[in-house]
């Protein structure tokens, strides 16, 4: 691995590492459990993961909001949080652990085109027939 490629790895698992474990208005069990469902759920279809999760209920149409539309949510999404119990604090963790995990995603998404890349190219140049 480059010394950049080093460097970015190291501050995403800083990131990770501090969004799911650092003192807060929400559990880390919460924060780390809603990454890895937007994680999973990016990967399986949608009908399966809605009955598997033990995430709350009242949190289901606002994490896949953020994961699906992030650009859609309101101040009423918001509101209808905070009316539900959720603190401004818990509202701003949830979100970011649904973007951490789309986040997590897409980075995950992304390597994998570039190793497919890079092994088409190895491939293609071990037999340049094709």
């Amino acid at each position: 691995m480059t010394d950049i490629a080093e460097q970015h790895s190291r501050l995403y698992q800083q990131l990770t590492q501090s969004i799911q474990t650092a003192p807060g208005s929400t559990s880390p069990a919460l924060r780390k459990a809603l990454t890895e469902y937007v994680i999973q759920a990016s990967i399986a279809s949608e009908g399966s993961m809605g009955s598997e999760s033990n995430l709350p209920s009242d949190l289901q149409a606002y994490i896949t909001k953020v994961r699906k539309y992030a650009y859609k949510v309101t101040d009423e999404d918001i509101e209808q949080l905070r009316h539900t119990g959720y603190t401004e604090e818990a509202i701003f963790e949830i979100t970011l652990s649904i973007a951490l995990g789309a986040g997590t995603k897409c980075l995950m998404q992304g390597m994998a085109a570039v190793e497919g890349a890079s092994d088409a190219i190895t491939d293609h140049s071990s037999n340049p027939q094709g």
